[in-house]
């Protein structure tokens, strides 16, 4: 069995058994994506009856992504497109090939990736308005100057690879340095087992007047996700749920340090949301200690804030 048929046996196995009809515009968005043909295919992606109407809201804003020829890039591809188009906003790929020696890709193999990747979104996220950039060099400065003009920020986070394109270095130089948004997706097993779509939203909170309690509170409302405020290393105390604008929400108070309540609370979460808790600027290790080890080791996307 080639790859190819590996990957879209897999794909059937979890339409089978995924969880549908759960209404919210998330999991109805990942389940579209799941529903496709794999990147590596050359067939063009068929566009699927639940496609998001053209101009269904304004765009005001840019989600940007880093992309490359991996399966850690592609599933970070699907989350940028899902975020622009819960928005409305626009989502520009880039694609940074390294500059001179003979390991160097050639600029049509980064050109025909893009292409392929442009159809995907196409197809499964038709509102979404599309564009690319295909250029050489070092990745995070580069990455980190396109970066000024995006609200959102998405990086994949690669397994070991060090020096790769877009290794662990890379998100971490880009989470570190960008003083935006940063979405660093990490998500081992990917595709997911049924009713990742409807998991929560779980912020790490270390202060209720926290930009990323405010951060994950916008989210959860625009996914029509739950949403779970943890207070790590805390005295344990009752859970108290209460509805805040619109969007449920559960407190938790565990006497766990944060890394370990965080990384545990990541495998039953659509996606985490924590401080940056460090200065940006400097390419190597700001940032705080709790993220940083976090977004190492979480199972599922980061969303690194302030």
């Amino acid at each position: 069995m080639s790859d190819l048929d590996k990957l879209r046996t897999e794909r059937e196995s979890h339409q089978a058994h995924a969880v549908r009809g759960s209404g919210t515009r998330y999991s109805e968005a990942v389940d579209r994506y799941l529903g496709v043909a794999a990147y590596r295919s050359h067939e063009p992606a068929r566009p699927v009856a639940t496609a998001v109407p053209r101009g269904a809201l304004a765009r005001t804003g840019l989600v940007l992504v880093g992309v490359d020829d991996t399966a850690a890039s592609y599933t970070a591809l699907d989350h940028a497109a899902i975020e622009a188009e819960l928005r409305g906003w626009d989502l520009r790929m880039m694609h940074v090939q390294r500059a001179g020696g003979l390991r160097s890709p050639p600029r049509e193999a980064g050109a025909r990736l893009l292409e392929r990747l442009t159809e995907r979104v196409h197809a499964c996220s038709p509102s979404v308005t599309v564009t690319s950039r295909l250029t050489a060099g070092s990745a995070a400065p580069l990455l980190l100057v396109e970066a000024k003009k995006a609200n959102l920020v998405v990086v994949g986070h690669r397994h070991g690879a060090a020096g790769s394109v877009f290794g662990v270095s890379v998100s971490d130089r880009i989470a570190a340095g960008h003083n935006g948004v940063v979405m660093v997706v990490r998500i081992p097993g990917w595709p997911p087992g049924p009713g990742f779509g409807a998991r929560p939203i779980v912020v790490g909170v270390d202060g209720e007047d926290s930009p990323a309690v405010g951060f994950a509170h916008a989210e959860a409302k625009l996914r029509g996700s739950d949403l779970v405020l943890l207070h790590a290393g805390r005295a344990p105390r009752s859970e108290r749920a209460d509805t805040v604008g619109g969007v449920r929400m559960q407190r938790r108070f565990v006497a766990d340090d944060p890394v370990t309540a965080l990384i545990e609370a990541s495998s039953r979460a659509a996606a985490l949301v924590l401080g940056r808790h460090g200065p940006g600027g400097i390419p190597s290790g700001l940032l705080g200690s709790v993220s940083r080890s976090v977004v190492q080791h979480a199972h599922c996307p980061v969303f690194l804030v302030g």
